[in-house]
């Protein structure tokens, strides 16, 4: 990893040495040049710059022969961005590019797969965007596979990863809940049952600021948890964070008086009160409360080298809605992820169930709105596929 803006102008000059040179295929040289002329570009732009940023907008990763080897063999420029999978983030491969040299050949396929690693352990994962059939075919060959219900271009690495996601599909009709029950013969592996609650501080009355609690029962086993979501105006996307375990009988005790929040010493809810709205903490309120009830089976079709996936059919219950609303959710393997939803999408076809991809499975994109003393929850079900075109005003809100 090199350090910016300061070596910015040594990582350009190898650029330029490499510019021009022949290397492989008339496909592969047009885009390495293309790759070549962009990098440099952004590195002397960012060395030149008279007030460069306290962080720099990218980072650049160089894999060399030895220590004592100063000229890189294979040079990558990477960007941290968002994913559509909590509760990782994106390091995006902006681009890379290798030493025309002979034994420089091989290179660009060990950096990328140091990235991977990288990636791995900072809780991220390395995404990019091939352009081009043939650069689909060499990503293809280095173990990338396309995840294209989880977005349209990006590429993610297989494999061997620790990092879990979860997906979510959340179904459009009770037949659709009840056709799915019927596939599996036998009875739920488990059952279990959450109870969510969701508390703010009284003077935030646009739910800037919310504190999720979680009571978890499955078998005889009960845990409590709790999270906080935040967002900077009404009409923007929470910001999820990470979920801790805490004491269940504080949580039962926060549902029954708000205000015993506080009381405890959670980590998620260190601050949490105040705000421009006030400089006191306190005088908490509960926003809504919901229960998702859970049956889990055994995903079918999974290949044994890939382990037990289950697939968790859940009903989230409103009090504001007569039905419950009919979801699904299975948490798997980063690595196994593009062959799950490989997986998933053919046992729903088989069986015609229809159902949504959902971004967002931890939050259940729950709006919380606070108005005169009343508490609405929404949940907005994405489009179907082939219902993309449908009117907003056809949709159903609740």
């Amino acid at each position: 990893m090199w350090l910016l803006p300061q070596q910015a102008l040594q990582l350009a000059g190898w650029l330029g040495e490499w510019e021009g040179e022949a290397f492989g295929s008339q496909e592969t040289n047009f885009w390495r040049q293309r790759m070549i002329l962009a990098m440099k570009s952004r590195l002397e732009a960012l060395a030149f710059d008279a007030s460069p940023r306290d962080q720099p907008p990218f980072q650049i990763f160089s894999v060399h022969k030895s220590f004592s080897t100063s000229r890189p063999l294979a040079m990558a420029m990477v960007s941290d961005r968002s994913f559509n999978l909590e509760p990782l983030n994106a390091l995006h491969l902006d681009h890379i590019v290798g030493s025309p040299e002979q034994q420089a050949k091989g290179f660009g396929a060990t950096l990328l797969q140091g990235l991977v690693q990288r990636a791995a352990m900072t809780q991220q994962v390395l995404v990019l965007e091939p352009q081009s059939p043939g650069l689909e075919a060499y990503f293809g060959r280095l173990g990338f596979r396309h995840v294209q219900e989880v977005d349209p271009y990006l590429w993610i690495p297989s494999g061997k990863l620790d990092n879990e996601v979860c997906l979510r599909f959340v179904l459009s009709e009770d037949s659709d809940h009840e056709r799915l029950l019927a596939a599996f013969k036998r009875p739920p592996e488990w059952m279990g049952v959450t109870e969510e609650f969701y508390v703010a501080s009284r003077q935030d009355t646009s739910s800037l600021d919310v504190l999720a609690l979680f009571a978890c029962s499955r078998a005889s086993c009960r845990r409590g948890f709790a999270r906080r979501l935040k967002r900077s105006k009404p009409s923007a996307a929470y910001e999820v964070g990470d979920i801790e375990e805490v004491d269940l009988s504080e949580i039962m005790a926060i549902m029954r008086s708000p205000e015993k929040l506080q009381e405890v010493s959670w980590s998620c809810a260190e601050g949490f009160g105040e705000g421009p709205w006030t400089s006191l903490p306190g005088n908490f309120s509960g926003l809504g409360r919901c229960s998702i009830s859970q049956k889990a089976f055994t995903l079918p079709g999974v290949l044994p080298s890939l382990g037990k996936i289950d697939l968790v059919i859940e009903s989230l219950e409103l009090q504001m809605r007569r039905e419950p609303v009919h979801s699904v959710s299975i948490t798997c393997n980063l690595g196994i992820l593009a062959e799950v939803l490989e997986v998933t999408r053919h046992f729903f076809n088989t069986f015609r169930v229809r159902a949504a991809f959902h971004r967002n499975p931890l939050a259940w994109n729950l709006e919380v709105v606070q108005s005169d003393g009343l508490a609405l929850a929404a949940v907005e079900c994405p489009p179907l596929p082939g219902d993309e075109k449908k009117k907003p005003e056809d949709m159903d809100i609740f």
